[in-house]
C-alpha cells in the first residue's frame, strides 16, 4: 500500500462522519445528545455510546466501511450502550477506587487543620507526622491509580469492539477470546490509539483556544458537544476496524 493510499483511506474514516447531508445530520443529533449530557447524566452518554456500538458491529459483522446509520432503534442503541458503559465501568472501577482513595487520604491534613484548636499556635508532632504521612501516602496512592489506567488503555478498545460485535455483556469477561484478537493485531490497536489519542488531543487543544476568548466561549459548551460526539463516532470506528482485522487474521467467526 502506498503512501498516498493510506492517506486516503486516513482521510476516509475521518471524514465519514461528515461525507454528506444525512452523516451531517446524523453528526449533529449525537452532538445534541452530547450537548443534553451537560444537563442530565449518563443516560444521554448511554445513547451516544450505542450508536457508535451499532456503527462498530456494521464494521465488524457485515465487514462494511464505517457509516452513519440512521436514529431509530433508540431501544437497541441504549442496550447495548448500556452494556458497553457498565463493562468499561467495571474494568475502571479498580483504578478509580485506588485514586479516589489517594484523593480523600490527600485531604486528611485540611481535615485536621479544620478541626484543631484556633488558639493554638503550633501543631503537636503527632499531627505534622500525619498530616505528611497523608500527603505523600494520598500522592503515591492517586499515582498507582493513574499507572493503573495504563494497560486499561490498551485492553479497553478490543474488549469494548468484543461487547458490540457479540451483542454480549458477559463476553467483556471472555478474556481470552479479545486478548486473542488484540495480540493477533497489536499493531494495528496501537496505530488506533495514537490516532484516537491524537484526535483527543485536538479536541483539548480546540477548547483552550476557546477559553482563551471572550466571544467564543458563549459557543463551548455547543462546540464541545459536537467535537465528543465526532471523536467518540471516529475513534470507535478505528477500534472495530483494528478488531475486525485482528480476527481475520486469528479467522475467529464474529456472530
Amino acid at each position: 500500500m502506498t503512501t498516498n493510499s493510506t492517506l486516503q483511506e486516513l482521510q476516509k474514516l475521518l471524514l465519514f462522519p461528515v461525507k454528506g447531508a444525512d452523516e451531517r445530520k446524523r453528526l449533529l443529533a449525537g452532538a445534541l445528545l452530547g450537548f443534553a449530557g451537560f444537563f442530565v447524566p449518563i443516560i444521554p452518554g448511554i445513547f451516544l455510546l450505542g450508536y457508535t456500538g451499532l456503527i462498530m458491529q456494521n464494521i465488524i459483522q457485515e465487514k462494511a466501511e464505517p457509516s452513519m446509520p440512521a436514529w431509530k432503534d433508540w431501544n437497541k442503541m441504549f442496550i447495548l450502550g448500556l452494556k458497553m458503559g457498565f463493562a468499561s465501568f467495571i474494568y475502571c472501577l479498580p483504578a478509580l477506587i485506588v485514586m479516589v482513595v489517594g484523593y480523600s487520604v490527600m485531604m486528611v491534613p485540611a481535615l485536621l487543620q479544620a478541626f484543631s484548636n484556633p488558639h493554638t499556635y503550633y501543631e503537636p508532632a503527632s499531627v505534622i507526622g500525619t498530616s505528611i504521612f497523608s500527603m505523600f501516602g494520598g500522592m503515591a496512592l492517586f499515582g498507582i491509580g493513574l499507572i493503573l489506567f495504563i494497560p486499561l488503555w490498551l485492553a479497553l478498545p478490543p474488549m469494548m469492539s468484543h461487547v458490540a460485535a457479540t451483542d454480549s455483556f458477559s463476553a467483556a469477561f471472555h478474556f481470552r477470546d479479545w486478548w486473542r484478537v488484540l495480540r493477533a493485531n497489536i499493531g494495528g490497536f496501537a496505530i488506533t490509539l495514537i490516532l484516537a489519542a491524537g484526535l483527543y488531543f485536538v479536541l483539548i487543544f480546540a477548547m483552550q483556544i476557546l477559553y482563551m476568548t471572550i466571544i467564543l466561549c458563549i459557543v463551548i459548551p455547543f462546540l464541545m458537544a459536537f467535537l465528543i460526539a465526532y471523536v467518540t463516532i471516529v475513534a470507535n470506528a478505528l477500534f472495530a476496524i483494528a478488531y475486525r482485522e485482528g480476527s481475520e487474521k486469528m479467522a475467529i467467526q464474529v456472530p
